[in-house]
C-alpha cells in the first residue's frame, strides 16, 4: 500500500510549512532515510525523509505553497507497487467543495441553531441602545459571538472592526512566524507566571568586558554584555538544576544538559536559537556560538535542531534601555531571564565613599507549578553574583 509523504511538526509551535523545492522527481527511486523535499517553517529550513526504500509516486503539495502540519505531501510507492496502487486523485472540484463547506461552516461558528451567539453583557447593552440585534449578521468576539463592541458599533451605523468603522492602515496576517509566535505567547501567559525584578552591582563585568575585548582578540571575537549574562547564567543553571526543566501536564522534568536558547529578533518577527551543552562551553566558545547562530539566522541557514530542545532561555533588551519588564516563558521550559540595560549611578562604598557604579537590571519570570519564589529566588541572585565577581571567565 503506497505511503504518505507527511510535513512533521519540528518541535512545539510549529504549525505549517513552505515547500520550497522537491529534491526528488515522480517516478524516482528512494532509499529510507533519504532527503525527499525541502520545507521552510519559522526560519527553519529542514528536509522530509523517505520512511521507506521505493519510488515517489506523486507530487501532492506544489513547491511555493504553505501547508499545515500533518498535510499529506505527496505518496510514496512501495517496493513492487505502480502508478495503479495510487489512490483515485480527488478532483480540483471536490477540493473547492469541501473547502466552502469549510468556511461556510466557520462563518456560522457563532451561531447556535441557526441563531446568533449573544454576550449576556452585549444583549444588555442592546436593550439600553435600542440596538436590534438582527441587525448585526455576525459578531467579532470567539466563534463569531456578538460582543458589547459589536453592538456599539451597529448603534453608530457600522459593525466593529469594519471599514466604516476605522480605516485600516494594514492587515498583519497571524500565520507563519507571527502565528507561530502568538501560539507560543498564549501557551506561556496560560501557565502560572511570576516574576521577579532585582538589579545588581555589575561593575567588575564591565571592567571584565575591557578585559577580555584583549583576550579575544585573537578569535576575532569582541565581547558583548549579552556574552557575559549568557555565561554567567550557564553558570547558575549549573548550580540551580531546578530551572533547567520542561514542565508537562503530569511531571517535570529536570535535565542535566543545558541547551540555552536565546531570543534573537528578526525581520518577521522572534526566533530562539539553541546553545546545545552549554554547560561543557567556555564563555568564548558561548560567545562564538551565539555569532554563529546568529550569522545562519540571517541567511536562513538555521537547522531543526538549532532551533528546538532548549532547557532554559534568556532575552536581552539591554541594547533598547529597557530596565524592567516580564518575559514570557519558552514552553515548556519553566523560566527565562530577561536582562535589562546597565546604568552609572553613585553608591556608598564599603569605606563610606561615594563612587559611581554600574548598576544591571534583571527579570526571572518562572512557571510557578515548577518552581517556587524562594529557589528562582536563589537562582537569579546566583545570576548577579556571577556577574559582580566575573574573575572565573578570565582566560576564555
Amino acid at each position: 500500500m503506497p505511503g504518505n509523504i507527511i510535513l512533521p511538526q519540528w518541535g512545539m509551535g510549529m504549525n505549517e510549512g513552505q515547500v520550497v523545492r522537491w529534491l526528488k522527481t515522480v517516478g524516482d527511486p528512494v532509499v529510507k532515510g533519504e532527503p525527499l523535499v525541502e520545507i521552510e517553517s519559522t526560519k527553519v529550513s529542514a528536509e522530509v525523509e523517505a520512511t521507506a526504500d521505493g519510488t515517489l509516486g506523486r507530487i501532492m503539495v506544489e513547491e511555493g505553497k504553505t501547508v499545515p502540519v500533518g498535510t499529506v505531501l505527496g505518496m510514496l510507492l512501495m517496493a513492487g507497487e505502480s502508478d495503479t496502487d495510487l489512490p483515485e486523485e480527488e478532483a480540483p472540484k471536490e477540493r473547492r467543495s469541501r473547502n466552502g463547506a469549510a468556511t461556510r461552516r466557520a462563518a456560522r461558528a457563532g451561531r447556535s441553531g441557526g441563531r446568533l451567539v449573544v454576550t449576556p453583557r452585549a444583549r444588555r447593552l442592546a436593550r439600553e441602545l435600542d440596538v436590534d440585534l438582527d441587525s448585526i449578521t455576525e459578531g467579532s468576539g470567539p466563534s463569531g459571538r456578538v460582543t458589547e463592541d459589536d453592538v456599539r458599533a451597529a448603534a453608530g451605523g457600522g459593525t466593529a472592526g469594519s471599514d466604516d468603522a476605522m480605516s485600516v492602515s494594514r492587515t498583519i496576517p497571524l500565520t507563519g512566524m507571527r502565528g507561530t509566535i502568538a501560539k507560543r505567547m498564549s501557551a506561556s501567559a496560560s501557565a502560572a507566571l511570576v516574576t521577579l525584578n532585582t538589579t545588581g552591582d555589575v561593575t567588575e563585568a564591565v571592567a571584565m568586558q575591557r578585559r577580555l575585548t584583549r583576550e579575544w582578540r585573537r578569535s576575532r571575537v569582541r565581547p558583548q554584555y549579552q556574552d557575559l549574562a549568557i555565561a554567567a547564567t550557564v553558570k547558575a543553571l549549573g548550580d540551580h538544576p531546578l530551572a533547567n526543566a520542561h514542565i508537562t501536564d503530569t511531571e517535570v522534568k529536570i535535565y542535566d544538559t543545558v541547551n540555552l536558547g536565546f531570543a534573537l529578533a528578526v525581520p518577521d518577527g522572534l526566533v530562539v536559537p539553541v546553545i546545545r551543552d552549554a554547560e561543557t562551553k567556555s564563555p568564548l566558545e558561548l560567545a562564538m556560538a551565539v555569532r554563529d547562530l546568529v550569522r545562519k539566522s540571517k541567511s536562513n541557514e538555521l537547522r531543526v535542531a538549532e532551533l528546538t530542545g532548549s532547557t532554559f532561555s534568556l532575552t536581552n533588551l539591554s541594547t533598547y534601555d529597557v530596565e524592567n519588564f516580564t518575559p514570557l516563558i519558552n514552553p515548556p521550559e519553566v523560566g527565562i531571564l530577561g536582562v535589562g540595560r546597565v546604568v552609572e549611578q553613585p553608591a556608598v562604598s564599603k569605606s563610606g565613599e561615594i563612587e559611581v557604579r554600574s548598576v544591571g537590571y534583571f527579570s526571572l519570570t518562572f512557571d510557578h507549578r515548577a518552581w517556587d519564589g524562594a529557589p528562582a529566588a536563589e537562582f537569579l541572585q546566583s545570576v548577579v553574583k556571577n556577574l559582580g565577581e566575573p574573575g572565573w571567565m578570565a582566560g576564555g
